[in-house]
């Protein structure tokens, strides 16, 4: 049952898989959304061809959406929702500033950081935030798979007084095309956690070749996510954080409801992108580093990954 109210007119920033994930379930349970890109050539492909979304059980269903590249400028709208790496947010900053101030932004950037970066550029009752746990993968600029069913939390950064109405809005709309959503009243504790799973499985996957659920396959990396595990909620609860065993169990059916997915790190590192590890692992060590508790086995995992994704960058148009 959709909604009562569709005033909702939403743009979806980013056409990676996220994006073309949520643009199209928004769309085709009957809410406005446009998509903006990063190229002209895949704005282009989605308005000749549209978005053809594959389910969970196989069946594929395709979907016309508008589509305009970022050079353009942001079109207007009243929700907008971040789908880009958080490597890739701070030259958007700028065209943020000139959102209406009725406007509202939810950013589904993993890692921490965003969070100040977009304090500078937006009122605090602009901003929101969204931790989500459904796996995705993108086959062309057109084409995106549902890989794993999740939750999608949205609310501010820290709590508020009253519920925005944009954004409970937002969660009635996205409840309809199916999608587990739910308004927090903070997303802060939300995000920790989601830190710690993505500081997990996103460089283990992406240094071992491996979907998300190969992790569970072996005890050798199974003890290997704990130890990371450990080591992480240290520093955590510096941070004010009580992670538990709970946090654990929770990364494992993470894992689990995922199993055939390809984390966004992996997906990097094999297409020879820049991935966002310096935002999840980096962010851990680093405050690490203030707090004076050793994170080795983060460190490590940094340095991994950015010199594997360091060594394949450029190879892609070297061959060319």
């Amino acid at each position: 049952m959709q909604p009562v109210t569709s005033d909702l007119q939403v743009v979806v920033v980013g056409g990676g898989s996220v994006g073309l994930l949520y643009a199209a379930r928004l769309a085709l349970a009957g809410l406005s959304v446009t998509v903006v890109t990063r190229s002209s050539l895949q704005a282009n492909q989605l308005m000749e061809q549209g978005l053809s979304l594959q389910r969970l059980d196989g069946t594929k269903t395709k979907v016309m959406v508008p589509a305009r590249p970022i050079e353009a400028g942001l079109p207007a709208g009243n929700l907008y929702l971040l789908a880009v790496k958080q490597p890739d947010l701070p030259p958007l900053l700028p065209a943020l500033t000139d959102l209406n101030p009725t406007a509202r932004v939810v950013a589904l950037q993993n890692g921490m950081g965003h969070q100040e970066m977009l304090a500078e550029v937006l009122a605090d009752a602009q901003c929101f935030f969204a931790i989500h746990t459904e796996g995705a993968r993108r086959h062309s600029a057109t084409e995106v798979e549902h890989t794993g069913t999740g939750t999608l939390r949205v609310g501010p950064w820290q709590e508020r007084n009253s519920r925005d109405p944009v954004i409970a809005s937002f969660v009635e709309w996205a409840s309809a095309a199916g999608i587990t959503a739910i308004y927090e009243k903070a997303i802060e504790p939300h995000a920790w956690r989601k830190l710690l799973a993505n500081a997990l499985i996103n460089p283990l996957t992406a240094l071992f070749e491996i979907p998300n659920g190969a992790l569970l396959d072996s005890s050798h990396t199974q003890a290997l996510m704990r130890d990371l595990f450990d080591e992480a909620a240290q520093v955590a609860a510096f941070a004010g954080q009580k992670i538990g065993e709970k946090d654990w169990q929770e990364i494992v059916v993470i894992c689990r409801s995922t199993s055939r997915n390809l984390s966004s790190m992996l997906q990097d590192v094999m297409k020879n992108r820049s991935t966002e590890v310096q935002s999840i692992n980096g962010y851990l060590v680093e405050l690490g580093k203030k707090s004076g508790i050793p994170t080795p086995l983060h460190e490590t995992l940094l340095r991994v990954i950015l010199l594997k994704s360091g060594m394949g960058i450029g190879k892609e148009g070297r061959r060319q």
